[in-house]
């Protein structure tokens, strides 16, 4: 599903003539060796950080519907995780540099979400069954001095980042039997122990819900 995402940018970029320079998409790290041995005008879409958005985890447990509307399992909902990418771009000139990430940056700004058209059958699932994938470009990353504590850990020379963060649903738990169909309507007997009356209310039959919501009757008890 990561890769799946990851190829999903690099498409957006990929699409885009971007300044007339054509780019390539890289994913490797972009360390002192792979900028020395690069050749052509590219961008570095590196994966630095995958954690749960826990602002949008909840318990409310979601239904499995057979074809016949019966619930046949119970399952967790969906989990929510901030994928974030650094994107830099690597040239021959600093001000080609700076017009490649412009433009990137103009480029991916068209979007709130990844487009259909860029998704692979993998999250065109997750599209179908309700789920965007919200991107969000430009934000800030951790901490003011992640930017050199990355090219310090990469032994690379300074390049300016601009975050790219997608919101990637994640399938949680496993589904749960929800345990046989109903096939009687429900039925509550409430007696009273003063007067030895017992009300008995029914609820709608499984086998004709629309005949009737409930009937009451009344008897004493012996």
């Amino acid at each position: 599903m990561i890769a799946d995402v990851a190829r999903a940018v690099a498409a957006i970029l990929e699409s885009e003539q971007l300044a007339g320079l054509a780019p390539t998409v890289s994913f490797d790290a972009p360390k002192k060796d792979w900028a020395a041995a690069r050749t052509t005008p590219t961008f570095n879409l590196f994966l630095a950080d995958i954690r749960e958005d826990l602002t949008r985890r909840t318990t409310t447990l979601l239904e499995i519907v057979s074809d016949q509307g019966v619930v046949e399992y119970y399952r967790q909902p969906f989990r929510f995780y901030d994928v974030t990418f650094t994107l830099t771009a690597w040239t021959n000139r600093p001000e080609d540099d700076y017009v490649l990430l412009g433009m990137a940056l103009t480029a991916l700004n068209r979007y709130d979400y990844v487009p259909p058209q860029f998704c692979s059958d993998t999250l065109t699932a997750f599209l179908n069954q309700g789920h965007a994938l919200n991107m969000r470009v430009g934000g800030k990353i951790f901490s003011d001095r992640f930017a050199t504590e990355l090219w310090s850990a990469m032994g690379s020379d300074y390049h300016p980042i601009l975050s790219v963060v997608v919101t990637l649903p994640v399938a949680a738990g496993v589904p749960e039997p929800a345990g046989p169909p109903q096939t009687m309507p429900p039925k509550i007997a409430v007696s009273d122990t003063r007067s030895s009356a017992t009300d008995e209310i029914r609820g709608r039959d499984p086998k004709d819900p629309d005949k009737g919501l409930r009937t009451r009757t009344r008897a004493a008890k012996k």
